[in-house]
């Protein structure tokens, strides 16, 4: 990115801020603040089981959501299902 497109973008950002930015500052105006940082650092165990910065993440299970797909089952049923089909083709015929 060259430094003329670099003043594009944030040209366009005065014009028109991004929404987490708006959303900050109304935060802000009404009294929210951050909360403060741990007093003592982490620990890089806690550091590598952390979600990245700014990625929401909660649990399938949370949530209501089904489990996920077991493909060997799938598989399966596939397999069940083709053949079912192949033997109702040859009656056809």
């Amino acid at each position: 990115m060259t430094l003329a497109e670099a003043g594009e973008i944030f040209g366009y950002w005065e014009r028109s801020p991004p929404a987490h930015l708006m959303v900050q500052t109304i935060a802000h105006m009404l009294g929210w603040t951050p909360p403060p940082p741990p007093a003592s650092p982490l620990r890089v165990e806690e550091i590598a089981a952390a979600a990245p910065p700014g990625l929401a993440v909660a649990h399938g299970g949370d949530l209501g959501m089904p489990a996920p797909l077991d493909p060997d089952a799938l598989g399966a049923r596939n397999r069940t299902r083709a053949v079912a089909i192949a033997r109702r083709n040859q009656g056809d015929g």
